[in-house]
């Protein structure tokens, strides 16, 4: 059983600390992964601190952001790029 003094410190809010600390979890994740490996949300979320909640939504946020910046670069309307694999998936074919 868990107890409040079992748990590690709540992280601080609003001064950066939480950041830090899932840039230098994925950091070390990065440089000691094998290459071509895949982790899930929950081991990401083990290695920086965090929950699997927010692993996810800074990988939303990220994904968002790049297809904001792709739409923007090929001047397409975001609302036609739904599914960002998908419309890559199309034009870059290998």
């Amino acid at each position: 059983m868990n107890t409040q003094t079992d748990r590690e410190e709540p992280m601080p809010r609003n001064n950066g600390a939480k950041t830090r600390r899932i840039d230098l979890g994925l950091a070390v994740l990065s440089a000691t992964a094998p290459p071509g490996s895949t982790f899930t949300a929950e081991e990401i979320a083990c290695w920086c601190g965090c929950t699997p909640a927010m692993i996810s939504s800074i990988e939303a946020r990220a994904l968002r952001r790049l297809r904001e910046k792709v739409c923007a670069h090929f001047h397409i309307k975001l609302a036609d790029v739904t599914d960002l694999r998908r419309w890559m998936a199309l034009h870059f074919r290998s």
